[in-house]
């Protein structure tokens, strides 16, 4: 058995007046909310749950070779990983619409897992005295837009937490405390960071 999903994505006036037949990898009930696709970019919006159907694919309510799947329920940031919490990048508002992907980057305090879990590869990040100015974070920055996979960042605080704000900030979204007065885009490029590592690293979050 499949879970169906008709959602309404009532944030976008484009598109509110009808509802669109998701798959739903989660459980999830009429009258919540949900993240998930929308367009020929994929871009994850807001929307409402309006009814739930439990049926076998072949009995789908729409074409399965185009039907999608819902992302995550909304307000979804970490899932757990060997009894630690990882924090998700995705689900984080970018404009008045959209929100960032799920499972392209996620951090993990401290040490690397024993394993990595599934669609991510752990990739360690070390801090210290000016970090973003440093060879080893620009080769950081370098890899992660090269990646195929989803990143799981692990470190300690003080790396983690600039780096994931200044990736936030690449892709649109507000943060609590920017890198620097110029925004992660400015500073970035200052320091001479390659034009096409930060545009890559932002259209991977939106």
């Amino acid at each position: 058995m499949v879970t169906f999903a008709a959602l309404r994505f009532t944030e976008d006036e484009n598109i509110a007046g009808r509802v669109y037949w998701y798959c739903c990898p989660f459980e999830v009930k009429a009258g919540e909310r949900v993240l998930a696709p929308v367009g020929s970019h994929d871009r994850l919006q807001c929307a409402r749950v309006e009814r739930v159907l439990m049926a076998e694919e072949r009995d789908a309510p729409y074409n399965m070779a185009l039907i999608k799947r819902v992302a995550a329920p909304f307000g979804a940031r970490s899932f757990v990983w060997e009894g630690r919490t990882c924090t998700e990048l995705g689900g984080v508002r970018y404009d008045s619409k959209r929100f960032t992907r799920f499972h392209v980057f996620a951090c993990l305090f401290g040490g690397p897992p024993q394993t990595a879990p599934a669609g991510f590869t752990v990739v360690p990040v070390a801090g210290g005295e000016g970090f973003f100015a440093s060879e080893e974070t620009f080769s950081l920055f370098s890899r992660l837009s090269a990646m195929e996979e989803g990143a799981l960042l692990t470190g300690e605080r003080e790396a983690l937490v600039p780096l994931c704000s200044a990736l936030l900030e690449l892709a649109g979204a507000k943060v609590k405390q920017s890198v620097s007065p110029l925004g992660a885009e400015g500073y970035l490029s200052d320091l001479g960071y390659p034009r096409a590592v930060l545009e890559t690293l932002k259209n991977k979050l939106r």
